[in-house]
């Protein structure tokens, strides 16, 4: 790994999209620090002690300090929500699912249009982020925000810009930087997290009077999860590929043999992230009428730390696994290509029949990894109810799978990265 950051790190390219990275991370991170105007500050001195909307907010999005409500609390949530309603759409009507097949002129009209319902979604939810701040969130007798048309203006333009400018920053970034823009706005978000977590873990363990093995156990299961998920993230699956052989005058091309890896986790943390936005979504509804007898019923029944949320996380994590991996891939267009470049897969006939053996594969690793997916995201907070230490996890199961993802994934492009130019390298010689 050092020696791929070493390599990384002596070419122009690799260097310039490392210097973009840490860029984006500074902006971003400064973005959170710059609060919306008309903010109590006496309200805002014991707003870490809110839970549910300001939590939800900010696991997806990192996009608030502990001190203040930033012009990016909203962070990418519109957007997020934008993808999911775009895709449930596409298997609803055949004209999407069609665009999508039509190559990079159909996923950019794909990908506009996500981008103006995540614009539309981002005015509505900045709206309702400013009747909660101004209605619904009482902090020591007083609301975050003044109520008024003005305020309401003010705070529904500034929350949904600045939602939308991390969306452009986020696809510019993509282009110019390492990995996926959005997911590194969700990973800086969560390692911003790191410190004020692990303070808070020792300082409530002590306090609760926590056992040290207690402590112990915690860290050593957090460890062993780490490990079990990188492995589950570089686990994969090779297909088998034989290229014919053929001959032009006296040479002959082909021959070889090769391989198409389908990995475990194909669809990476997009199922979580899925199902997190999905479930949450009534949490943040509720926080817009506190008083509301489905918003005591849903505040007790569907907490973090009760059995029927962990089950409807899990179920909702193996839907959106499942989900996600049909619309992403299409075993006919890679059983279509293999034929192309003369290929088949030894033992299958080409066309359909190669077709089905590709679905069946990625069917049959899409239970076992989304049953791990599903796991992982609720195993710590059961774990830490367990040894009653509440929901104090450095890192809960989705935050864990998101920056072991986002993490591997960066790395795997700086090791293309560094190939490539070895590649290059050689061939100018």
């Amino acid at each position: 790994m050092w020696q791929v950051l070493k390599a990384s790190w002596e070419f122009k390219e690799t260097r310039v999209r490392i210097l973009y990275t840490v860029l984006f991370l500074v902006i971003f991170r400064a973005g959170t620090f710059l609060p919306i105007p008309g903010v109590n500050p006496e309200a805002i001195n014991v707003l870490q002690e809110q839970a549910g909307f300001l939590g939800i907010l900010n696991f997806f999005t990192g996009g608030s300090s502990y001190y203040t409500i930033s012009i990016f609390t909203l962070g990418v949530l519109p957007y997020i929500n934008a993808s999911i309603i775009m895709q449930l759409l596409g298997v609803i009507f055949p004209a999407l699912e069609k665009l999508r097949k039509e190559g990079e002129e159909g996923r950019k009209k794909l990908q506009m249009y996500v981008r103006w319902l995540g614009a539309v979604l981002s005015i509505i939810m900045s709206y309702a982020a400013y009747l909660y701040f101004s209605y619904g969130l009482a902090v020591g007798g007083s609301s975050l925000i003044t109520p008024g048309f003005q305020s309401a203006v003010v705070t529904t333009l500034i929350l949904a810009a600045g939602s939308m400018f991390l969306v452009w920053l986020g696809e510019v970034f993509t282009m110019k930087g390492l990995g996926n823009g959005v997911s590194l706005i969700i990973f800086s978000g969560i390692l911003a997290r790191v410190v004020p977590s692990l303070i808070q873990f020792f300082q409530t363990s002590e306090s609760a009077s926590t056992s040290t093995i207690s402590v112990v156990i915690a860290i050593i299961f957090g460890l062993v999860l780490v490990f079990i998920t990188t492995a589950a993230y570089l686990a994969e699956r090779k297909i088998p590929v034989q290229y014919a052989s053929r001959i032009r005058g006296t040479k002959v091309y082909g021959g070889q043999a090769t391989t198409i890896p389908i990995r475990l986790l194909q669809a990476g943390v997009m199922p979580i992230i899925f199902a997190s936005a999905f479930i949450n979504a009534p949490t943040v509804i509720s926080g817009w009428f506190p008083q509301s007898g489905f918003t005591q019923w849903w505040g007790t029944y569907f907490n973090h730390m009760t059995i029927w949320y962990n089950l409807a996380y899990f179920i909702l994590v193996i839907f959106f696994a499942y989900f996600y991996n049909t619309i992403a891939y299409d075993p006919d267009e890679i059983a279509k290509n293999i034929q192309k470049q003369g290929g088949f897969v030894p033992g299958i006939r080409p066309g359909k029949p190669t077709a089905d053996y590709i679905a069946g594969v990625i069917y049959r690793l899409t239970l076992p990894a989304s049953i791990f997916l599903g796991l992982v995201a609720v195993l710590p907070d059961l774990f830490m109810q367990l040894f009653g230490m509440g929901r104090l996890f450095l890192f809960g199961g989705t935050s864990l799978l998101i920056v072991i993802g986002v993490a591997l994934e960066i790395f795997r492009q700086l090791e293309a990265y560094v190939q490539l130019r070895h590649y290059k390298g050689f061939l100018e010689l």
